[in-house]
Formats: structure tokens, sequence, C-alpha cells
């Protein structure tokens, strides 16, 4: 993700896009426990210690145990944190929340508008279809830690939220199981190949089935959606935030 992001800031046409509504964006450092002295157009780091660039947003796509360094880092630093990362637990949300108290937080589990729409179709149907059977499939490529996505969970919770009945999440299915029971909400996780990420939700019904999918065709679409959320949080004050801020999109009930 770090690739995809350092090659879309560097790209022109993709730079002056994002700088129709402020200034061009510039990368000035990288962090990667992995750093090998590489030749970058930025200087990269193996710490986030090591960083001493002045620096306005830090854009997060690792793991939940760099959490604590990163809110400390960017609270020392008075700078916003843009958090790409998925598989927080509770207590990490509760830390983020503390968090944005002092500082500007971005927090989605995907930076797909694509994948935001597709939430947002998901709880509307869920308002209107009460009741009927739903279930939530995910697709990852083979590496991906955290299973299911947090995408697929953040699915899960849109649709719970809008249902009239409580459901019970129920997480794939094996052999000798009892069938489905009413107020079941399936969620299940595909890992192989390169699958950049594809989400669907299912909602069954009696004769009809609708199904809303969402494909990512390359994770350019995540990295493309953490630089525009990072230019619009900049400026922003403290507080915790999230794409239904960005798109300005209305909730309703």
């Amino acid at each position: 993700m770090g690739q995809a992001i350092a090659a879309l800031v560097e790209e022109p046409s993709q730079n002056t896009r994002l700088a129709a509504a402020n200034d061009a964006l510039v990368i000035v450092a990288g962090v990667d426990a992995r750093a090998d002295g590489s030749t970058l157009q930025f200087p990269l780091y193996s710490a986030l210690d090591d960083v001493r660039e002045a620096i306005d947003v830090v854009i997060d796509f690792t793991r939940p145990q760099a959490l604590t360094r990163l809110l400390a880092f960017a609270h020392d630093r008075h700078a916003a944190l843009v958090l790409a990362t998925t598989g927080y637990d509770e207590s990490d949300m509760m830390r983020i929340s503390a968090a944005s108290k002092d500082i500007a937080i971005f927090r989605s589990a995907n930076f797909s508008v694509g994948v935001y729409m597709l939430t947002e179709l998901a709880r509307r149907a869920a308002l209107t279809l009460s009741g009927c059977d739903v279930e939530i499939t995910e697709t990852h490529h083979r590496t991906k830690l955290d299973a299911p996505s947090g995408t697929a969970l953040a699915l899960a919770r849109a649709i719970e939220e809008a249902n009239a009945e409580p459901l019970i999440p129920r997480y794939g299915r094996a052999p000798n199981e009892p069938p489905r029971q009413r107020g079941e909400l399936g969620i299940h996780a595909i890992r192989g190949g390169t699958a950049a990420g594809d989400h669907s939700v299912f909602f069954l019904m009696d004769g009809e089935t609708i199904e809303l999918t969402h494909r990512a065709h390359s994770r350019d679409v995540f990295a493309r959606g953490a630089l525009r959320a990072a230019q619009w949080l900049a400026p922003k004050p403290p507080g915790l935030y999230g794409m239904n801020d960005m798109l300005d999109t209305p909730r309703r009930r």
C-alpha cells in the first residue's frame, strides 16, 4: 500500500486532481520495518521514531499492534492520523476515540468510495427488507491476516443497526451443523490468489434474491481513498471522522 500511495502522489494527473481542493500532496517520509536503504523520492525509515521531517498527516496501513506508538507519535507531532488498518478490537477503538479528543483521526474499515456506497445500499436494503435472510461473503489475497475482513464486519454492523430484529453473526458453516436459524447473519471469508478485495451482500427471500457486490480491481482504489482522506483531514480540528463525514452523507432512518 505504501508503494501504491507513493506512485499515485508522484503521478502528475493524480496530484492535480487532489490539489483541486487544497495544496498538492507531498510525501516527506515513509516508515517500513523492512526498510533496506532503497533509493526513493523520500527518506524511508525502519522505525517511526526515526522520522524527523515536518509532517501534517500520517497515513497508516500496517497492523493493530502499531496503534499505541502511532497515537503517541501523532500526538507528539501535532499531526492528523488516517487509520487504514483493520483488525482493531474494542480496547483499540476506545483508545482511538480517546486520542481523537486531542488530534484529528480519520478511521475507516475500507477507503474505497465504492465500498462506502455498498455499505449505504446494504443499510437501506436492510431497513426495507427487515426479517429476510442475509449473508455476506468476502474474498481477499492469500496473505491477508484478518478474517473476516474489516469491511465485511462493517457491512454486518450497518445491517444489524438497520434491522428491526437483533441478528446473530454466524462465521462460516461446517458439516453436521443445524440448518440456518431465524435471525442469523452469515459471514464468510475466502482467501487465495492476489484478489484485492471482493464483497457481496445477499438478501435472500422466498422466491427471490437481491445481491449487492463490489469488486476492487487493484489496491490503487484504497490508496486513492486514503490520500483523499489525508487531504480532507489535514485542516480539521481534533475529532474522530469517517467516510460519511468526508462524503457528507446524511444518515436517516
